[in-house]
């Protein structure tokens, strides 16, 4: 496949909610997966493409206002809950967060990356695991922002 071709799939897999596309021809075959498939099946449509933060409706049990934000992944990496392994998690369920205040770190190169909250509120839920691998935009909080 040409440069072209890819870019035009590329486009085509961001705009929509496939998570995988597989395309055979005549000059080889293209297989394309998206590593955020797991999180992505639980949320709104528009809050797949849309990064950092993002303001969308949970619904469920978790679904109390309509101000629940999603904070998503800055960068590559892995996701750790805190700064050390016998250390306690930054945020639980629950928690009471100030814009600003830590809630995870994202390993990326060998180097740990604290990830802030941008506005104060209430955790919802965490949808990453500890020690799991996110990509770029990957959702990892839901969070019931104040007013």
């Amino acid at each position: 496949m040409e440069i072209k071709e890819l870019k035009a799939l590329y486009k085509f897999l961001v705009e929509t909610d496939i998570v995988e596309l597989e395309i055979e021809g005549e000059k080889g075959k293209v297989r394309i997966k998206r590593a955020v498939a797991r999180a992505l099946e639980s949320l709104p449509a528009a809050a797949h493409r849309q990064s950092p933060v993002t303001e969308a409706k949970i619904e469920g049990p978790e679904a109390k206002k309509d101000d629940i934000r999603i904070m998503t992944s800055p960068m590559v990496g892995t996701f750790y809950r805190s700064s050390a392994p016998d250390a306690q998690a930054f945020v639980e369920v629950g928690s009471i967060i100030k814009s600003g205040q830590a809630l995870c770190i994202i390993e990326a190169m060998k180097l740990m990356n604290e990830v802030e909250s941008e506005f104060s509120g209430k955790i919802v839920s965490i949808l990453v695991e500890n020690g799991q691998p996110v990509e770029y935009g990957e959702p990892l909080f839901h969070i019931e922002a104040s007013k």
